[in-house]
C-alpha cells in the first residue's frame, strides 16, 4: 500500500510516542535502533548545551524545523532506551535538566496584576 505524503513531511524518520522509529521505508530495522534524526539531535546537543537564540537559528537551519517541534523530537528521543545505550551521559543530563525545568514550572505561582499573592492579606 502507498502511502501519500503529508504536509509536515521532513527529510528525516519520524518520532511516535516514547520510541524512535524508522521511516516506512526502513521498517527492516530493529526498534532498538536509533534513527538518523535521533543521533543528529543527540550530536547537535552534545555540541551545543546552551540554550539562547543562536541555538534557535542553528535548529532551523541544521534540522529545518521549528524550536518548537526540535525540542519535542528531543524528549521522545531522550525517553527512549536506545538512546540511554547510545550516550548514556548525556541523556541522562538532558533528562535531569528537563525534571529540573518542569519542576519549576510545577512550583511557580502565577497571580494576575494587581491581586495579592495567596497567604498574604493585602496591606491596609
Amino acid at each position: 500500500m502507498l502511502s501519500t505524503p503529508t504536509m509536515c513531511e521532513t527529510r528525516y524518520p519520524t518520532v511516535i510516542g516514547t520510541a524512535v522509529t524508522a521511516s516506512p521505508t526502513d521498517e527492516q530495522r530493529s526498534v532498538d535502533e536509533l534513527s538518523e534524526l535521533a543521533k543528529h539531535v543527540l550530536s547537535f546537543e552534545h555540541d551545543r548545551a546552551r540554550h539562547d537564540r543562536t541555538k534557535e537559528a542553528e535548529i532551523r537551519v541544521e534540522f529545518e524545523m521549528s524550536a518548537a517541534r526540535y525540542y519535542q523530537v528531543l524528549n521522545r528521543v531522550i525517553d527512549s532506551p536506545a538512546a540511554l545505550a547510545y550516550d548514556p551521559q548525556l541523556v541522562t543530563r538532558l533528562q535531569r535538566l528537563r525534571h529540573a525545568r518542569t519542576s519549576a514550572r510545577a512550583t511557580r505561582s502565577f497571580v494576575a496584576p494587581g491581586a495579592a499573592p495567596e497567604g498574604r492579606e493585602e496591606e491596609r
